[in-house]
């Protein structure tokens, strides 16, 4: 037994859809987005990879735990968030390359270093370095094999910031920043002293 079912359904209803909506969404009928809340039937595993790449959510996740209904209604997932180039005509985004050429950005290339994308709130800014609206981009992060500066947690609806991992709680890396000058500059200042330190101590 799976939670792909449950998990739907949660999705389905924090989007605001219908199950009709939903199945036209992901090119499926009606009654398959039915059986499949129900527990009657399983999807395939295409259907499975559509749906997890539509909304952004780990295939794992979709299928073998159930999703809190605060994970996803906290995490704008990126295809919220991230307004499509298609979509938006006056943007011209693009690479710029070490010799000073340019030329078109995979998109797939910069998307594939985070999971989400978190809007800093009045509370997490009063508690934290990063101002209010900014945008964090996030990897979810199940064990600590790998250490990061910052850690975004949850924990009744309420994001914290937190320099360690967290075991007793869902992690999210903060592994990029738009839109707070003081993160950055602490990052930078952080750099600078372990450059020194290496100058100092030869490590």
């Amino acid at each position: 037994m799976t939670y792909f079912g449950t998990n739907l359904k949660k999705i389905r209803q924090i989007k605001g859809l219908s199950q009709q909506a939903f199945a036209e969404l992901i090119d499926l009928n009606r009654g398959v987005i039915s059986s499949y809340e129900e527990g009657r039937a399983e999807p395939k595993i295409e259907t499975l990879l559509r749906i997890a790449t539509y909304f952004g959510i780990p295939t794992d996740d979709i299928i073998s735990k159930p999703l809190t209904v605060n994970q996803l209604a906290n995490f704008t997932l990126i295809e919220d968030s991230i307004a499509t180039l298609e979509d938006v005509k006056e943007c011209n985004l693009k690479e710029l390359t070490n010799n000073g050429e340019n030329k078109n950005i995979e998109l797939q290339k910069i998307f594939a270093q985070f999971d989400f994308v978190y809007f800093v709130d009045e509370n997490l800014a009063n508690n934290s370095v990063f101002e209010k609206e900014a945008t964090l981009f996030l990897k979810e992060i199940k064990k600590d094999l790998k250490k990061y500066k910052n850690y975004l947690t949850l924990t009744n609806g309420v994001a914290m910031v937190s320099n360690t991992f967290l075991s007793d709680v869902e992690n999210y890396a903060i592994v990029g920043v738009l839109g707070s000058d003081f993160y950055e500059e602490q990052q930078s200042m952080l750099k600078r002293i372990e450059l020194l330190e290496k100058m100092v101590y030869g490590n």
